[in-house]
């Protein structure tokens, strides 16, 4: 199986923070479920650009928004840099993936309930994510590396089990240090 691993591109909250200079603004509920900034849209593009000449089976995602987006606009600079002959992979939307609150209970990583992701996005699959409502996130207390070093064996389970050979994967970078 080849897998892309595609962390997404700048967000909202991300911006701010480096702009302020103050790490304090991820506490800001303006940036609930942030999305991509005009140049983390950029970011997705290139990275879609990037992949040219490769194969995607499936598209994997976050379900939080910027995740999201980084693979819409990726796949659509993919598909618009590959051959015409490719076909079109499938999209999937898992919970496993998120982005790990080892760090904090930042509003940023809080999803938004996935009937309301759906229209949003309704080129993927949620049939993995269990419930409506986020129930990783958890305003009284961070999530333990025990807990996200768990969803990453259950990410890394279901992946193998994906039928699917060349797969892009678009998620966060606390979750991808704990990957590796």
């Amino acid at each position: 199986k080849i897998v892309h691993l595609m962390r997404h591109g700048e967000g909202e909250h991300n911006a701010a923070c480096d702009i302020a200079g103050d790490e304090d603004l991820y506490e800001d509920e303006r940036y609930f479920d942030a999305g991509l900034t005009n140049d983390g849209k950029e970011q997705a593009r290139d990275a879609g650009i990037q992949l040219q000449g490769s194969k995607l089976d499936a598209v994997v995602a976050s379900p939080l928004s910027r995740a999201l987006q980084t693979a819409m606009i990726a796949y659509r600079a993919w598909k618009d840099h590959s051959q015409p002959t490719l076909s079109d992979p499938r999209f999937v939307c898992v919970e496993w993936c998120r982005e790990g609150m080892t760090y904090g209970v930042h509003p940023c990583n809080r999803r938004r309930a996935i009937s309301e992701v759906k229209s949003e996005f309704p080129q993927f699959d949620f049939s993995h994510i269990a419930t409506d409502e986020d129930e990783i996130w958890r305003r009284d207390g961070s999530e333990s590396q025990q807990d996200l070093n768990h969803r990453v064996s259950l990410f890394l389970e279901w992946l193998e089990n994906l039928e699917a050979k060349h797969v892009l994967v678009c998620t966060h970078c606390v979750f991808l240090h704990a990957l590796f």
